[in-house]
């Protein structure tokens, strides 16, 4: 069993990369891992395919009991969460603690 996994996504996150990110997600989840932390700081954009990632995995690890996290400091990523207002359902912190909830209604 392994504890906590830590994934750290660089560049951009789109359609481009989906199929490297689902390769290394399925050894990551496969291997009955405690805790993921996909650290998305050194990301500088994020488009739709990529949020739907974020969302699934969400997803996939409530359901494996995995404890999930989504590392995002400020920049173009983090006004993307708090506008789409994913920041009120993806377990968001920053390198400074606790991200609050955004006020949008998703």
């Amino acid at each position: 069993m392994v504890g906590a996994v830590l994934i750290r996504l660089h560049g951009e996150f789109d359609l481009s990369c989906v199929e490297r990110f689902e390769d290394e997600l399925g050894g990551v989840l496969e291997r009955e891992t405690q805790a993921l932390t996909l650290d998305l700081s050194g990301l500088r954009f994020v488009d739709s395919t990529g949020l739907r990632m974020l969302i699934t995995l969400n997803g996939r690890t409530n359901k494996a009991g995995i404890e999930y996290t989504v590392l995002c400091g400020e920049g173009a990523v983090r006004h993307i969460l708090r506008e789409t207002g994913l920041d009120g359902v993806l377990p968001i912190v920053s390198p400074q603690g606790a991200v609050p909830r955004s006020d949008s209604p998703v």
